[in-house]
């Protein structure tokens, strides 16, 4: 891959390494902890709602500040912070089963938070510094492929994780995910980053900088609102599906393991044409098609006959949902100037992480008290409207529109 000559393809490296073992212990955390609670501590899914949406609300407040964060002290420095949370929160994990401390532990790891193996699962609150750091180690040409192989490592490590639920037992696993992850942090340390805070250099900052973060606030607003509706049509599912395949389908721990492994391995697939339908379709062909047909079987999974359809379906929609999230984190990267990147990821985070924990906060309550079909149905209907937002507000953009192949003029500077 080419990158920008200030950098280096170790750096990459290492950055993929990293996500790959956080992902990896993702793998068999987002199946693991679930069901731990569900099965182990017999806790309703109402209550296990109220632990994920403990998860749901923190990362976006961590995702918002530490986005901030990032541009101003370096991602770098952030990042190896961020990333120690997730250890500590499996040690909370392994020491305890009180109600509260869990809740904190979801908190700080991120369990059950919309995306599972990929679009920032477990541990989300890294992907706002993760983002930028892969950005400033490419160039605008390989940008979306960056990002894709970004997935890809990431997403296989997960679902090779994904495995490991039908090997080890839950203390066991909780076990290798604390040094997997701690295996993560170390990893970021040799990273260099050139990246430093720049300031404007003209006569009059103040009328250059009013006009530079309308532009980037116009684009925040934009990928924020439709991060909203996505987040709230993952969460209302997502974070359920391994309780929904053994509640609802009688499928094993095993099985659900199996399941989830291969649609981790279908999205990392899916991953490698990524980068070659972006150049034939343009981001905004890419986002909508796609998105438009995975909800589509996220509204018949609910009415499959028995457990194959139901197998079939998620392994059908995850990996078109997964799909362009490299193409639309491109997007983003490249409509954002350099020094608004990490708080961009940041909000964009957020908003849809917020919108997911009001999504996941319901959740246990529609499974409860209401038709099985009600949460799919309005998942597929907020997904719907994620379309309509990217359609009304990037028809008109030619960054979004035009295909990779043809030069594309940022004008970011």
């Amino acid at each position: 891959m080419k990158v920008n000559k200030r950098y280096t393809i170790r750096n990459l490296i290492l950055i993929y390494t990293s996500r790959a073992l956080r992902s990896f212990a993702a793998g068999f955390l987002v199946v693991a902890i679930s069901l731990y609670l569900f099965n182990n501590l017999h806790l309703s899914t109402l209550l296990i709602g109220g632990i994920f949406t403990s998860s749901a609300l923190a990362t976006p407040i961590l995702s918002l500040l530490l986005g901030r964060l990032g541009d101003i002290y370096g991602r770098k420095k952030v990042l190896l912070i961020d990333l120690m949370t997730l250890p500590i929160s499996i040690v909370i994990i392994l020491l305890t089963s009180n109600y509260v401390l869990l809740m904190v532990a979801s908190a700080l790891g991120g369990f059950g938070i919309a995306g599972g193996l990929v679009g920032g699962g477990v541990g989300a609150s890294a992907a706002p510094l993760f983002t930028p750091l892969i950005a400033e180690n490419t160039d605008e040409k390989n940008r979306t492929l960056a990002y894709s192989l970004n997935m890809l490592i990431s997403t296989f490590s997960g679902a090779v994780g994904a495995l490991m639920v039908s090997v080890f037992e839950f203390q066991e696993l909780f076990l290798i995910g604390l040094f997997v992850t701690l295996a993560s942090v170390f990893v970021i340390i040799p990273v260099s980053e050139n990246y430093a805070p720049r300031k404007q250099k003209t006569n009059d900052p103040k009328e250059v900088q009013i006009q530079y973060n309308q532009k980037d606030i116009k684009y925040i607003k934009v990928f924020a609102a439709a991060g909203i509706l996505n987040g709230f049509s993952q969460g209302i599912v997502a974070p359920f599906y391994p309780i929904i395949f053994n509640a609802f389908f009688g499928m094993s721990k095993s099985q659900i393991g199996y399941l989830i492994s291969l649609g981790g391995i279908l999205s990392g697939i899916a991953f490698i044409f990524t980068q070659y339908l972006t150049n034939k379709l343009g981001f905004l062909k890419l986002i909508t098609l796609t998105r438009l047909i995975s909800a589509t079987f996220v509204l018949l999974l609910p009415f499959s006959p028995n457990d194959v359809f139901a197998s079939v379906f998620y392994l059908l929609l995850t990996p078109l949902r997964a799909i362009s999230l490299p193409a639309q984190t491109s997007l983003m990267m490249g409509l954002i100037s350099e020094e608004h990147r990490s708080t961009a990821s940041g909000t964009n985070q957020a908003a849809r992480l917020i919108a997911s924990a009001c999504g996941t906060m319901i959740a246990g309550g529609l499974f409860d008290s209401f038709p099985f079909f009600v949460p799919f149905f309005i998942a597929a209907i907020s997904t719907y409207g994620n379309i309509f937002i990217y359609i009304r507000f990037f028809r008109k953009i030619p960054e979004a529109n035009r295909p990779l192949h043809e030069t594309i003029d940022y004008n970011v500077n």
